[in-house]
């Protein structure tokens, strides 16, 4: 490779990590407050549950379209702005919003712009990097991602000191422009060869250990509870929502701080190796959720849940270009998303209602229960994984 194009691949990844840290800076800042607002407005956990939900749908159906359309047409770069541009603009209108219709509709185009742009900028983020690093080049994105996660609840607890939900709102432009700003000028298409529909290599790019790493993902995701109830939780057990934010922030500097080095084990040793804790820390977070009731159990869960998203966000996009050909990671990145989100939909939802029906513990439970069956999925996995050699 020669030395200006590991030049321009070194910044897409710089690019691509910088893009993600401000877009996150801008959507964490209004997600760490949005479930407060909506219990502002008189809604209960079910319909907070069902707006998570069905942005995640929206999010997963566009992961899955993007991800075929970048595979028939090669244009990550493009397909990438669009998302992110779609998501920069969408956000301060829920200044606007005092229904929860109004605030699904704003939800779910902010999530299509998140859809549109995921498996491109993951195809892009793995062609920019050789075998040997593209552990840490996704440990790397993960991490100034949730570096932006971090930040942004932090400015939301001044803002929402000050200024209200109404400043949180408004701000969230800013960072969600310059992130556009930073794409279009830094980040550069690696050249995706497209693959036709009715070509042998797309019929015969999968494998059964793809498919098995799939049916994990859609375990996690029918096992899987957001931030949301985790904040609604602590709000119950007595903390402000101001505190129950900071936790939040605790959660994602511990995630931030877990990312780098995941991707850095998932180079040595393997992804499908480390994946089975993915599962252990969901369940083991699920479970405290259930029996700790103290008033500071709290900053127990947010710290295993920043270290549960670590791992499954950084391995999950590892091990999707460990599973396939390099010349189909945009439709496999597309199959993953889409299948993760769409169980989410489901899991979200069943989470929310069992938590509004029967209560925390119920709904936990049945979260721990799931991921004990994902763990069992995963234990299968290592042992079925050997000697694979992907470009």
């Amino acid at each position: 490779m020669k030395s200006d194009e590991k030049e321009y691949l070194r910044k897409n990844i710089i690019g691509l990590s910088l893009t993600s840290l401000l877009t996150d800076i801008s959507s964490e800042s209004v997600y760490a407050v949005l479930p407060f607002y909506i219990k502002s407005l008189g809604y209960g956990r079910e319909i907070i549950g069902l707006i998570d939900g069905v942005g995640e749908l929206t999010a997963s159906i566009f992961k899955y379209l993007s991800g075929f359309i970048a595979q028939r047409i090669g244009k990550l770069k493009l397909l990438t702005i669009i998302g992110y541009s779609l998501s920069a603009f969408s956000k301060p209108f829920f200044v606007l919003a005092k229904q929860w219709p109004e605030i699904m509709i704003i939800k779910v185009i902010d999530r299509m712009g998140k859809g549109i742009r995921t498996s491109p900028r993951d195809t892009l983020l793995a062609g920019s990097a050789g075998k040997k690093f593209r552990g840490r080049a996704f440990g790397l994105h993960r991490a100034l991602d949730t570096v932006g996660a971090t930040i942004g609840p932090l400015i939301a607890i001044f803002l929402l000191m000050y200024f209200s939900y109404t400043g949180v709102f408004l701000f969230s432009i800013i960072p969600g422009l310059l992130a556009v700003l930073i794409l279009s000028l830094v980040v550069k298409d690696i050249g995706y060869k497209p693959v036709k529909r009715s070509s042998s290599a797309e019929k015969h790019g999968f494998d059964y250990l793809f498919w098995l790493f799939i049916m994990s993902i859609v375990i996690s995701g029918l096992a899987g509870y957001t931030q949301s109830f985790l904040l609604i939780r602590s709000n119950e057990i007595g903390w402000s929502k101001e505190f129950s934010i900071a936790f939040l922030v605790l959660s994602n500097l511990l995630y931030a701080s877990l990312a780098y080095p995941i991707g850095y084990m998932s180079d040595r040793f393997g992804g499908h190796r480390l994946y089975p804790l993915v599962f252990v820390l969901q369940g083991l977070g699920a479970f405290f959720i259930v029996v700790a009731t103290n008033y500071y159990a709290p900053l127990l869960f947010f710290l295993i849940y920043g270290a549960y998203m670590a791992f499954h966000d950084t391995l999950m996009r590892i091990m999707t270009s460990i599973y396939v050909k390099k010349y189909l990671r945009a439709k496999a990145y597309g199959i993953m998303h889409g299948s993760y989100g769409l169980s989410a939909l489901i899991g979200f939802y069943i989470v929310g209602r069992l938590y509004d029906i029967y209560g925390y513990k119920i709904a936990f439970t049945y979260t721990a229960l799931m991921a004990s069956l994902g763990f069992l999925v995963s234990i299968v996995l290592i042992y079925k994984t050997h000697n694979i050699s992907r470009g």
